[in-house]
Order: C-alpha cells, then structure tokens, then sequence
C-alpha cells in the first residue's frame, strides 16, 4: 500500500505568528515515524512550512498523487469563508486557500485542520484571528507495525475524513506544546498504547474523542472539535500495536 502524510505548518503569515505549528510538525512526525504511529517511512513525509498557495498545490499534486491513503494536516490561522458556501480556508504564506485544494485523488483520506473556523467574510474586511471493531492479530514481524498500520487502511471504506480542531465560529487554542487539539489528539495515542490490552489499532475517531476529553481538562480552551459526518463503519487508524496472540 501506498501511503503519504502532508503537513503544512504556517507559524508566520498575515495574521501573526503562531508557536504551535512549529511544534505541531515535529510531534506529528514524531508519531507517524514511530512504531505506535504505523512506522511511517521519512520519503512518504513532506513538511511545508509557511509555503505559498501554489507549493501546496504542487505538493497535492505531485507528493500525493498516486498514494492509497493520504494524511494531510494543516496548522496555522484559518476562517471559514461565508462568502464561499461557509467553507473552511486555511492562511499560507500568500493568502489564503480552501479546504478543497487539500484533496488528493487517494481513495482513502484523511485531513486534520488545526486552524480557527471564525466566520470571516473576505469581500468586506481583512481577516482577524480570532473502540474499534476491526482489529488483528499479527504474528509477522515483531520490529514493524507497517503491515497492521496499511491492513486497517484498507479495512476501512473508501472515503475522506476530515478532523476540525473548533467549531464554527470559535478560534482554536495554541500554545508552546502546540495546538491544543493536535497535541491532545497525539497525547492520547501515546496513553492508548500504554493502557489498552485488547485492541492493536486504535482509530481516528477514537483518538478524536478521547483528544476533546484530554484538551478540556488540560488546555483553557472554549473550543470544540468536530469530525465531518460520514455513514461508514470503519475508520481509518492513527496508532497500532502489537498485542498478544490470545489475549
């Protein structure tokens, strides 16, 4: 299986500096590389720091294209665009772009956007910032997670899933740890591994709701994280492991 994570990082654009995207890139990549985050390959990684409109074009087009399942992040100032059916924008370096650039041509996505989804309407002012059922044994080696990782890929139906770090019209907390939903939705996978004893794939749903639990007890934060409904049963995984054959 083919895979590819994007991350777009914007800790210095129109709208001001953020400490969090800096942070948000390494703890993400921290995680993918790692064995609970499916042991993801450095070349299948492409960090974009502070990039133009046209580099993420180019990334989507190029560095995804092909893939079976795509992660893609974004971290940075974002609003959603009522002047553009209420669609979420994300800012980079040279303005700002939609959601929709961010989908690849993979049959299988995922998009997390840890970004403000203020209402913003760029015609008449300037912007401001304001457990899993499918699982598996694996006896194979005992050094990768590889395989678990790209078998509960292409468990999961075909389709996008998108995570949202607030609701509309909220901002979305940032500090030196990074954003509060991504370092939270990260933490997590990190106490799953830990704690669980039954299940060796844990999804990005799970880690979505347990991460809204973990940032309002340890962030200040007034803002509420959504997923994008979808009618499937199997979500996509975000962390794996190992677990004993019989139990």
């Amino acid at each position: 299986m083919e895979r590819r994570a994007l991350i777009i990082y914007c800790n210095n654009t129109a709208s001001g500096r953020l400490n969090g995207p800096i942070a948000d890139n390494k703890n993400i990549i921290d995680h993918l590389t790692s064995y609970l985050g499916g042991e993801w390959y450095d070349d299948e990684i492409l960090s974009l720091q502070n990039p133009s409109s046209q580099k993420v074009s180019i990334a989507v087009k190029n560095f995804l294209n092909g893939a079976d399942y795509t992660f893609t992040i974004f971290s940075g100032h974002g609003f959603i665009n009522t002047d553009d059916n209420k669609t979420q924008y994300c800012e980079v370096a040279n303005g700002d772009i939609s959601i929709m650039r961010l989908v690849s041509n993979a049959p299988r996505q995922t998009i997390l956007i840890d970004a403000c989804r203020g209402f913003h309407s760029p015609s008449q002012q300037a912007l401001v910032k304001g457990m899993s059922g499918v699982y598996e044994y694996f006896t194979g080696d005992p050094m990768s997670t590889r395989r678990i990782f790209d078998n509960a890929v292409l468990a999961a139906e075909k389709g996008i899933t998108v995570l949202y770090a607030a609701y509309e019209d909220e901002s979305a907390a940032d500090s030196d740890r990074g954003g509060a939903y991504t370092y939270s939705f990260l933490k997590v996978c990190k106490n799953w591994e830990k704690s669980d004893r039954e299940y060796n794939i844990l999804t990005v749903k799970q880690a979505h709701n347990a991460g809204i639990m973990y940032m309002n007890k340890n962030f200040i934060t007034k803002q509420q994280p959504t997923m994008n409904q979808e009618k499937r049963l199997r979500y996509f995984p975000i962390a794996v492991k190992f677990t004993p054959l019989y139990g």
